[in-house]
């Protein structure tokens, strides 16, 4: 088509940073208080479905838990590295 290897780089990284630019305003629902299990649980949920659909409100509850758990009462932080399979 005519086109060099480096225009259509050109293009994509211009269609990135555009996107990116649109994607910062664009948020369905964000956590407030993540020690409120039915705000954690509502995060989880989605995030489960797109992996374990049909599963998602047993495992949500249960990984909504073991957040809670996990999470430092003073720091209000949660460390990955404090859930064990």
């Amino acid at each position: 088509m005519g086109l060099h290897p480096s225009d259509v780089i050109i293009g994509y990284e211009k269609a990135s940073k555009k996107l990116h630019e649109l994607f910062e305003d664009q948020t369905c629902y964000e956590c407030t208080d993540v020690t409120n299990y039915d705000e954690v649980f509502k995060c989880m949920k989605s995030a489960i479905m797109s992996k374990q659909y049909g599963l998602e409100d047993l495992l949500g509850g249960l990984i909504t838990k073991a957040v809670l758990m996990a999470i430092s009462s003073r720091t209000k932080k949660f460390h990955s590295d404090n859930i064990r399979v």
